[in-house]
């Protein structure tokens, strides 16, 4: 879960932002050799940070951002392989992207993928 407080005209605090993503099973439970480490976590959010920096760098150098972005998608998130729940950040119109497709219209741009949406700028260039 995560919770935005903030103090109100009226002194008092409330929550302004509940966003919530709540475990599902998809199937039989992991066996224990499946559990995450915390270890395992750190090195995929710096994987993750990695990726970025690497599809801005090739966006910026005019090299192939897309085919970057399309290797790091398929490095770091688990479309095709699980059920994956994205609700990117500046996304309103469509505040889910639950396919590979709609995720890469966020991270590069709507003009650079067929059925991009347009409110899609590319957070990664």
């Amino acid at each position: 879960y995560t919770f935005g407080y903030k103090k109100n005209g009226d002194g008092k605090v409330r929550i302004f932002l509940h966003h919530s993503s709540v475990p599902y099973s998809s199937g039989p439970a992991a066996s224990p050799g499946a559990a995450v480490t915390e270890d395992e976590v750190h090195q995929a959010q710096a994987a993750w940070t990695d990726a970025i920096t690497s599809i801005t760098r090739a966006y910026l150098g005019k090299q192939d951002y897309v085919a970057a972005a399309t290797k790091a998608a398929g490095e770091l998130y688990g479309y095709g392989h699980s059920d994956v729940l994205f609700k990117p950040t500046k996304a309103s119109a469509a505040q889910f992207r639950p396919k590979a497709a709609d995720a890469m219209s966020y991270f590069v741009g709507h003009k650079a993928v067929e059925g991009g949406y347009t409110e899609d700028a590319g957070f990664a260039i």
